[in-house]
């Protein structure tokens, strides 16, 4: 929440106090598939900063550092070819132009 909306907080949790079994759930859903909403627009504004043929790095889950360039665009993700053929698919967010 914002800095100029202290008080909503604790105003939606007052009312989250009141709401039966089935409502509560109906509110997880909606929450879940905003959550997701704004993680594809996250991932879509880091994917346009990309294109294909541009030489990118990232760092795996181990700490080693991969260079490549995309070879292409997937849904979610972008295919990186390293010089020796590997190919890794890798969300947008964690690669690092070259």
């Amino acid at each position: 929440m914002s800095e100029t909306n202290d008080g909503g907080l604790p105003k939606v949790l007052s009312v989250l106090d009141r709401l039966t079994e089935e409502e509560l759930s109906h509110l997880n859903q909606v929450i879940v598939a905003r959550l997701r909403l704004m993680q594809q627009i996250r991932a879509h504004g880091h994917m346009m900063k990309l294109h294909v043929g541009q030489s990118v790095h990232f760092t795996t889950a181990a700490g080693q550092l991969v260079s490549g360039v995309i070879a292409r665009h997937n849904r979610k993700s972008v295919t990186v070819v390293t010089k020796d053929a590997q190919q890794w698919r890798v969300s947008p967010g964690l690669l690092k132009p070259d």
